[in-house]
């Protein structure tokens, strides 16, 4: 019997093409065809494709902070880095809109539309001081990165050098040549504790230097953003058009989900930023409030091919290296007294805040020790300049060891209870998994969490005396025993609960 159902045609597209391979033969592909033409059709009887699952995404908005922007604006010399790509150029069309003394689009990549052309690498420390002593920048937006997760697992070393050791130069040349704002364009991926990531890893040692330059003082005001994918610029948009137009779709898979906003949100959010700085803290981040829901990329691509009229064909391709995340439980606040944010980890959360329109969310950058940052990145250095040094996999094991070297740095200066909070959510036995094997999956950050509040146990016993924080100390313990190198770590925590309980 033909399968009917989307989730049996689903599982028959998953089946058609199974091999993997880059192209299909005619004979192989319109099977897919039929099938996709059939999954369209189930989709529609079950309520679905009725609407683009982007119209809403389309239509949010932050409310541009104009007056205040003006002020910083106006006549004032800018500069973009990373100015020629899509986000960068809709922002210099707005910055155009008040009216700079100059505007400039520092990129290696040519631009069209407004500003001079300034084609530097900002990997080439003295490339970028000596653009910003020609042109003298008071305002400065730092856009440009290796932005793609799956080319920076690809290109390890340049996504190194340009998102981490870029940024650096970004910063010391806007000190060094009294810049009196600056913005830089992080992503959301950032809310993770630890990653398995180049791209997320490398945005986040660009992060903390950000922040330190935020709480450093000086002459500029550094400010910061979170986007999540922007679609006008989406990687997974651009995928699907370009499949439709070929007439066969590639997709990671049937179950992937993504938050999504506009190119307006963006640079809004960017401006906002720049009129912002330093409030209502010197060293946050702002976001977008309105994400709505994670949008499925196979309605989406279903969608398109059905209002594009073509005979195209979906397939399953697998998760690429980049793109694999997988969230650790205790990254979001599960008390049900902090308003949840997909961008916002838990940690941050604790300390956010809004703006007056009330279409963006911050938060303050947790606090770590600048020395530590100095240490990592020295490390990571050594390993970019080793006279032998080892290959992309050397070099990603490095920077992912700095990222969880910072994440280390942070959880030691958090509040015990906030940690056992956040290792419960992580690793109870409730939402462990059979044999602890989903917390097992984050033994890196839970063994980081644990190596942090263990201390506090040992030292400051009284706490662990409340029954409920005994109760989260004994399931840690129990998940710990059944995860291979955490044993030890469990067994600690089962005796400051044991002992806890002896002197209650």
């Amino acid at each position: 019997m033909p399968p009917q159902t989307s989730a049996e045609l689903i599982r028959h597209i998953q089946a058609l093409a199974s091999s993997g391979a880059s192209d299909l033969s005619p004979s192989e592909l319109e099977p897919l065809r039929a099938a996709t033409r059939a999954l369209i059709a189930a989709f529609k009887a079950e309520g679905r494709l009725q609407e683009d699952p982007l119209h809403l995404a389309m239509t949010r908005n932050v409310e541009l902070h104009r007056e205040a922007a003006a002020a910083q604006l106006a006549g004032r010399r800018i500069l973009v880095t990373g100015g020629a790509g899509c986000v960068g150029t809709r922002l210099r069309g707005l910055l155009a809109e008040f009216r700079p003394a100059a505007l400039v689009c520092l990129d290696v990549a040519p631009h069209e539309g407004p500003g001079e052309a300034c084609p530097v690498d900002i990997r080439e420390a003295a490339a970028v001081d000596e653009a910003f002593a020609r042109h003298r920048p008071e305002v400065v937006f730092h856009l440009a990165s290796i932005r793609e997760p799956g080319r920076a697992e690809a290109v390890v070393r340049e996504a190194i050098e340009t998102n981490v050791y870029g940024t650096g130069h970004v910063i010391a040349a806007c000190r060094r040549h009294g810049v009196a704002r600056a913005v830089y364009s992080s992503t959301g991926k950032c809310f993770a504790y630890v990653t398995d990531h180049v791209y997320t890893g490398s945005k986040k040692l660009a992060e903390f230097q950000w922040a330190v330059a935020a709480r450093g003082g000086g002459p500029t005001r550094f400010a910061t953003t979170r986007f999540t994918h922007v679609l006008e610029n989406g990687i997974v948009a651009r995928d699907i058009a370009e499949g439709i137009e070929a007439g066969l779709v590639g997709l990671h898979g049937a179950d992937r989900f993504f938050n999504v906003q506009n190119l307006r949100q963006a640079t809004h959010l960017l401006i906002n930023a720049l009129a912002l700085a330093g409030e209502p803290v010197a060293d946050g981040f702002w976001s977008a409030v309105d994400l709505g829901w994670p949008v499925n990329t196979l309605e989406m691509a279903l969608f398109q091919i059905d209002r594009s009229g073509r005979d195209a064909a979906v397939r399953f391709l697998g998760v690429p290296r980049g793109y694999d995340e997988r969230f650790f439980r205790g990254q979001f606040d599960w008390s049900g007294e902090i308003e949840y944010h997909p961008l916002l980890n838990a940690l941050e959360a604790v300390e956010g805040y809004a703006d007056s329109t009330g279409t963006m969310v911050g938060a303050r950058f947790r606090p770590f020790p600048p020395d530590a940052l100095d240490h990592e990145l020295a490390r990571l250095r050594q390993a970019l300049d080793a006279p032998a040094a080892g290959g992309a996999e050397t070099l990603k094991s490095a920077l992912l060891q700095a990222v969880a070297g910072m994440a280390g740095a942070i959880f030691r200066q958090t509040p015990a209870r906030q940690l056992l909070d956040i290792l419960w959510w992580g690793t109870a036995p409730a939402w462990a998994g059979p044999g602890a094997a989903e917390a097992a999956r984050y033994r890196t950050v839970a063994a980081l969490l644990a190596d942090a509040l263990l201390p506090s146990l040992i030292e400051n016993a009284d706490w662990a005396s409340d029954p409920a924080v005994r109760g989260k100390l004994l399931d840690v313990a129990t998940t710990f025993a059944l995860i291979p190198g955490m044993e030890a770590r469990g067994a600690a925590f089962r005796q400051q609960a044991e002992a806890a309980a002896r002197a209650a």
